[in-house]
């Protein structure tokens, strides 16, 4: 399922990233964050990578709430592109696939998983504007 995880207590193991509305300040797996599978986070890196090339996938990230507005905008180029109903192998420049068999996984269920991303970003993107009004920073706890 291709979805944002807003309960850190569903969580098994450390495989996620965590999206914090703040800077980090030595503690994980916070209330006010969501998290992300690594496959799912994988699809909207590169318009995160695009607006703040400093990303590091194993580090904690700090990114001011400008670069987010950036990062709003690109997703919004991703969003538009799978909506417009691409041709599957169109998306190896528009998404991330971290591993090998994510791009395979993604295209067995193509039209669903197309459905999920689009409402994944979505989500997102309204989770960025609702937290950039009470922080100057969003933070990305790499693996």
């Amino acid at each position: 399922m291709i979805e944002i995880i807003y309960d850190n207590n569903i969580l098994e193991g450390t495989c996620y990233l965590e999206v914090l509305p703040d800077k980090y300040k030595g503690e994980f797996w916070n209330t006010s964050s969501i998290f992300f599978t690594e496959d799912n986070f994988g699809y909207i890196l590169p318009a995160i990578k695009k607006c703040y090339k400093e990303f590091d996938y194993l580090a904690f990230n700090e990114i001011e709430i400008d670069t987010w507005k950036l990062v709003i905008k690109e997703l919004d180029k991703t969003k538009q592109h799978l909506i417009t109903n691409p041709n599957p192998h169109s998306l190896r420049d528009v998404l991330g696939f971290p591993y090998t068999y994510s791009e395979e996984e993604f295209m067995q269920d193509y039209d669903t998983n197309t459905k999920q991303l689009i409402s994944m970003i979505t989500e997102f993107q309204s989770w960025l504007e609702e937290k950039s009004a009470s922080t100057k920073f969003i933070s990305v706890l790499g693996l």
